[in-house]
């Protein structure tokens, strides 16, 4: 819990509740089951003439996502706290760098650009706070209850939908390529934190097509590739990968794109510490890696080599 200077809504901000990780899909009557979104964590805290909108590091967002104001209507007044995703899509899947675009956005006219060009939902799964309500010690199902009652889902705003098992879901995630799910224990409260054993979240890993902009060496032999991915025209860096391959495929590697090497660096965007012990080669390979999750500044948590990929370049965008 967290005080908040200067804000707009005279209500105390709430930690987040926050899933831990867990390998294993399991089902359980004692669990409901969602999709885990792909998205930036948001609570809402709607009055009578605003909603502010606080991400889970109580960081203030209500600027960038304007569209967000509806909740006044939908909630007709409520002091409410809502909690929930922002998620965008691409080709009707949600993407994450495209919502990123989205919350670091700083200025009015960027806002206001990218308010047309990357539309988002927001997908409510919690309802904290209802009047003069703290709703925090009920049960979820109640308080999905209650959230059900209360809001009324309209283009842009939806409330996430309970599935009872947890397997059968998984298999539609990874048949989707989606992030993964969250088990959430029906009769948990709503506890800051991640000191708790009643939210879990269960990942896929998903695969992305990379293109090896340059590699780093170690005993004069390559052993961490330099990734990028296209966003429009630009080859943005997106993390290294060393895991994946054994020690004749290193050695393989290093001898192709020792053929390749330049002198060019062609990310836009590459931290000068790397930059500094790297080998630099034109953008003609194309591998795939399997990863746990984008982070928030765009980079590849955990990639893993799977393999190379006979297709263009320009084809590796997000």
């Amino acid at each position: 819990m967290a005080s908040g200077h200067g804000r707009l809504i005279s209500m105390e901000l709430f930690l987040p509740m926050e899933p831990i990780m867990r390998e294993q899909v399991f089902d359980s009557e004692e669990f409901t089951y969602q999709l885990k979104w792909d998205g930036v964590r948001m609570l809402a805290y709607s009055g009578k003439n605003q909603v502010e909108l606080i991400n889970k590091k109580l960081n203030n967002r209500t600027a960038q996502y304007p569209e967000l104001q509806a909740l006044i209507s939908l909630l007709h007044g409520r002091q409410a706290v809502l909690d929930g995703e922002i998620v965008a899509f691409k080709d009707s899947q949600p993407n994450f760098p495209a919502v990123m675009r989205r919350d670091n956005a700083r200025k009015e006219k960027c806002i206001a650009m990218l308010l047309k060009e990357v539309p988002i939902s927001y997908i409510v799964f919690d309802l904290l706070w209802d009047n003069d309500k703290d709703l925090r010690n009920l049960p979820l199902i109640e308080r999905k209850r209650h959230l059900q009652n209360l809001l009324r889902p309209q283009n842009g705003i939806h409330i996430i939908e309970d599935f009872p098992s947890g397997s059968s879901l998984f298999t539609a995630v990874q048949e989707a390529n989606l992030e993964g799910i969250v088990a959430k224990r029906k009769a948990s409260p709503y506890l800051a934190g991640k000191k708790h054993q009643d939210w879990y979240k269960i990942k896929y890993r998903r695969r992305q097509s990379c293109i090896i902009g340059g590699y780093t060496l170690r005993n004069n032999i390559a052993n961490s590739l330099l990734l990028g991915v296209y966003q429009g025209d630009n080859l943005h860096y997106v993390g290294r990968a060393s895991s994946g391959l054994n020690e004749s495929d290193w050695k393989e590697l290093h001898s192709g794109m020792s053929h390749l090497q330049t002198g060019k660096m062609h990310f836009v965007s590459l931290p000068s510490q790397i930059a500094r012990k790297c080998y630099f080669i034109n953008p003609s390979l194309v591998v795939e890696v399997e990863f746990a999750e984008w982070t928030q500044d765009m980079h590849l948590r955990s990639p893993v080599i799977k393999g190379f990929l006979k297709i263009p370049p320009e084809q590796c965008q997000i």
